[in-house]
């Protein structure tokens, strides 16, 4: 009987994905909840990667549309990340 070890690459980043949705929802709590103070600014302070522009349009005159792509990356995100290859790596 072999094991196979090997994962996708989409349940992969499933996960990882999956985990940086519940650290930004931890992060909102977080910032309902805790009060004014250093503790929340550190944890709530996010930065944004990603590409595009949210003001221009492509205007075709029949449709028009916007592209882009943003993360917001704060440290509550990254701790669910963490939280969640633990699982995907030690929960088989």
């Amino acid at each position: 009987m072999t094991i196979n070890n090997k994962r996708s690459i989409t349940i992969i980043f499933l996960t990882l994905f999956f985990g940086c949705i519940i650290g930004t929802a931890l992060s909102q709590l977080f910032g309902a909840t805790l009060p004014e103070g250093v503790v929340k600014d550190f944890l709530i302070n996010s930065t944004s990667i990603g590409w595009g522009n949210s003001n221009e349009w492509i205007d075709f005159n029949v449709i028009k549309f916007k592209t882009g792509f943003y993360i917001n990356v704060s440290v509550v995100s990254l701790i669910g990340m963490m939280i969640s290859w633990y699982f995907l790596r030690y929960f088989r």
